[in-house]
């Protein structure tokens, strides 16, 4: 175990390092720590342990990370206007709430889902106190399209060869019948996630930057459409349409909330992908596996995945009742149920993501959750109706808020790691130019001077729209 926490620690420690100066890149490292993270504990299981570790070190280097960008968070939280700040606030208390219940019913496993619960808010309190300009979160958007790229080629090495470490943790986690048969092409991606379900979620959500905006493409021309294709394969191979179906709803809810914005890549992308799939699905090997699959989701009303879900949406009320302070973190997910076991616990696995987010948050850590989206929404939308900050990253961070609504009723994309928090960061984030100016809204002005509707000691120029005005602080918040 010794070599595991050395491992742990040199992480935690780069991540200390960055984040303590200040520098951006920390969140490019968090993406890639988080995305590997299990990836490599399991070849550190396989050579150096030889056995599978439900308690490794290494899974809890997120955490670390994701605590040095906290850290780094609450000492410049007072550069942030008051309602940026609540919201951080609400956040974070819905966490500790969520823990504090967690480590009473489960104990250690809720530090391990701590582990999971800190990393996207980590990285979200960290963009807003640095207050980057918009290349820099096009770079982190890009570290995250990145991300989905090497995570999808690996997953294409994983199905066609299945390496000797995940054909080792499959069998010993005992996911085998889950994820398939672990031979070559008979069993089901997961490349460097929890399970097959994590990664397509992860690469459903992630791809859709890729899709609406060329500047979140981190390869340029048919290269950057080419990295589409090839998350959008992996998507097949994770046997998941839930991840079809995160990428279509975050598309979609991009160009509804944005009046059109990405309405001609996203014709592109359509045409590119129906092109691929059709010269391409039937040469995947063991083809018939995927489009059976995929086949069904003509025929919903008779799968049994949905009557599942629907089962348990369906029981999922009086389960909330019956624990109204939740069961906290550690008690729900893969990990979480290795963890328990080992530990001689228990806990819940509802295949229903805004029932896992109330089961485990309880109605008071969701109430903290669902107020701070809201306050969020309402930021994102004044935003929104003034030209001057209204950008991509504000366009983004709208769609995937919208895209949580149904996209959570397969899965928990609200409180996991997902590119969600990073577009909302960058969208709420200010520019440094407009660090130092609050929007509020104010009655129409009276037209006919350059000068209407300004407040005494404005600079001068025109009202940056009717409603609304840019108010400079001097010293101090003015909201």
């Amino acid at each position: 175990m010794s070599f595991d926490w050395i491992l742990t620690f040199f992480i935690g420690f780069i991540g200390l390092a960055l984040a303590s100066v200040g520098s951006t890149r920390v969140v490019d490292f968090m993406v890639f720590v988080y995305v590997f993270n299990r990836g490599v504990r399991r070849v550190v299981d396989f050579y150096v342990h030889h056995e599978f570790n439900p308690l490794s070190p290494i899974s809890l280097a997120p955490l670390l990370v994701a605590a040095a960008m906290l850290l780094v968070a609450l000492i410049r939280m007072d550069r942030l206007p008051g309602k940026v700040r609540m919201i951080l606030w609400w956040l974070g208390a819905a966490a500790v709430y969520a823990f504090a219940i967690g480590f009473v019913n489960v104990r250690f496993a809720a530090v391990y889902a701590l582990a999971e619960g800190l990393a996207p808010l980590g990285m979200f309190a960290f963009v807003l106190v640095v207050q980057p300009e918009n290349g820099v979160k096009d770079r982190w958007i890009r570290s995250f399209s990145w991300a989905a790229i090497l995570v999808s080629a690996y997953g294409w090495y994983q199905y066609l060869t299945i390496p000797e470490w995940d054909k080792f943790w499959l069998i010993e986690t005992k996911m085998y019948g889950y994820m398939g048969i672990p031979e070559p092409t008979q069993m089901t991606v997961f490349s460097t996630m929890a399970e097959r379900g994590v990664l397509a979620g992860f690469l459903g959500l992630g791809v859709v930057p890729m899709i609406v905006s060329k500047a979140w493409r981190p390869l340029p021309g048919l290269l950057g459409w080419a990295g589409v294709v090839l998350v959008f394969s992996v998507i097949l191979l994770t046997l998941s349409r839930g991840g079809l179906l995160f990428a279509a709803i975050g598309t979609i809810a991009y160009l509804l909330v944005n009046r059109g914005r990405g309405a001609k890549q996203v014709a592109f992308a359509i045409a590119v992908l129906g092109i691929a799939g059709w010269f391409g699905i039937e040469r995947i090997p063991n083809a018939e596996r995927v489009t059976k699959r995929f086949e069904s989701l003509g025929e919903m009303e008779e799968d049994g995945s949905l009557k599942g879900r629907v089962e348990i949406m369906s029981g999922g009320l009086g389960s909330v009742l019956q624990q109204p302070f939740g069961h906290g973190l550690g008690s729900a997910g893969a990990l979480a149920a290795r963890v328990n076991a080992s530990s001689g616990g228990a806990g819940i696995t509802p295949d229903s993501g805004w029932f896992i987010i109330f089961l485990v948050y309880g109605i008071p850590g969701t109430a903290l959750l669902l107020v701070a989206l809201v306050s969020a929404w309402r930021l994102l939308n004044r935003r929104f109706r003034q030209p001057e900050l209204r950008d991509r990253h504000v366009l983004l961070a709208r769609s995937m808020l919208i895209s949580l609504l149904p996209c959570c009723f397969a899965g928990d994309l609200l409180t996991g790691y997902s590119i969600l928090w990073l577009a909302l960061g960058c969208g709420i984030s200010l520019p440094p130019r407009f660090a130092r100016s609050v929007v509020i809204e104010r009655p129409p002005a009276v037209r006919g001077s350059a000068g209407a509707g300004r407040p005494a000691g404005a600079e001068s120029g025109p009202v940056p729209g009717p409603g609304w005005e840019v108010l400079r602080r001097e010293g101090r918040e003015a909201e």
